[in-house]
């Protein structure tokens, strides 16, 4: 079996690390994990996962750990959770094979208001 890596770097303003490791199936595996960047790297149970050009939406557990199947090709998946910002993926052009541990660290919305 042919093992390739990918990394990225976790950033505290909310971002995504990506590790590629080759399988032999049709389908791309995404697993990862959601992270509260702002509560000491605690994760995020029941966060959404989805791929922008799919109508299928996975969402974490209760140890914030997901698991989505997608078909290889360009894919941009975002995490969400309420009162966090959005998370998006660079574009990520999919393999046929590949298995991607792809996880995400969101930031609080605060929401400030002036009177």
């Amino acid at each position: 079996m042919t093992i390739s890596l990918l990394g990225c770097l976790v950033q505290q303003n909310g971002s995504y690390t990506q590790t590629i490791l080759k399988t032999k199936s049709d389908k791309v595996v995404v697993i990862g994990t959601v992270y509260d960047t702002d509560k000491n790297n605690r994760t995020l149970p029941g966060s959404a996962i989805k791929s922008t050009d799919t109508t299928f939406l996975t969402s974490t557990d209760k140890n914030g750990k997901y698991h989505i199947e997608l078909s290889p090709g360009k894919h941009i998946l975002r995490a969400t959770y309420i009162g966090y910002q959005l998370n998006s993926t660079k574009a990520i052009d999919l393999v046929q094979g590949d298995s991607i541990i792809l996880d995400f660290v969101l930031k609080d919305a605060k929401q400030h208001t002036t009177n």
